[in-house]
């Protein structure tokens, strides 16, 4: 048979294919535990025979040679997926790292634009503070008008004023928040 195969005939390979993959396969097992890969292994050094110019006594050299070959290539691939697994942590770490750092910027940011509302709801008269309570409690107008007793067009006219030193203070910023903490909250009803 190691004569056949040297000279690349089928039949010789065939044998040596049908003789050798089952059991290279269990071998390369024992090491990895992923069938795919497994057998990628195994095919690989049966292709690396194909392309090898190595010569061989006897079968027991051949067969020494294709399980070393089986064995230094589960090594590497274990190594290989050593590597690949090191740098996605690395990247997930970074990448952690910097979202943690963004969220940190973006809570800060938060923070102070919410001191900033809180100081400028204070500076509302006492009527617009308390609509505007019942505004971010996710109240609509005609219950505020109902618990204030005053008409609807009233509570209206004082949501609107008080948006409006709020938007002038906030600027941009007034959107945001809107958006960020009082997803309840309804400018125009």
């Amino acid at each position: 048979m190691h004569i056949g195969y040297k000279r690349k005939k089928e039949n010789a390979w065939k044998r040596l294919y049908q003789n050798y993959y089952p059991a290279l396969c269990n071998y390369a097992s024992r090491i990895i535990q992923d069938e795919v890969i497994v057998e990628d292994i195994v095919q690989e050094s049966l292709i690396n025979l194909w392309d090898s110019s190595a010569t061989f006594q006897n079968i027991r050299s051949l067969t020494g040679w294709l399980y070393q070959a089986v064995y230094t290539r589960s090594l590497n691939t274990i190594r290989d997926q050593a590597r690949t697994n090191k740098l996605h942590q690395n990247l997930w770490e970074s990448v952690k790292e910097e979202l943690t750092e963004e969220m940190a910027i973006n809570s800060a940011i938060e923070e102070e634009i919410l001191h900033k509302f809180r100081t400028i709801i204070t500076q509302l008269s006492p009527q617009q503070q308390e609509i505007m309570k019942m505004s971010m409690d996710g109240m609509k107008v005609k219950e505020i008008a109902k618990v204030l007793n005053v008409s609807e067009n009233a509570i209206k006219m004082q949501k609107k004023r008080a948006y409006s030193v709020i938007r002038e203070e906030l600027g941009e910023c007034w959107s945001v928040l809107l958006i960020m903490r009082f997803p309840n909250l309804k400018i125009y009803e």
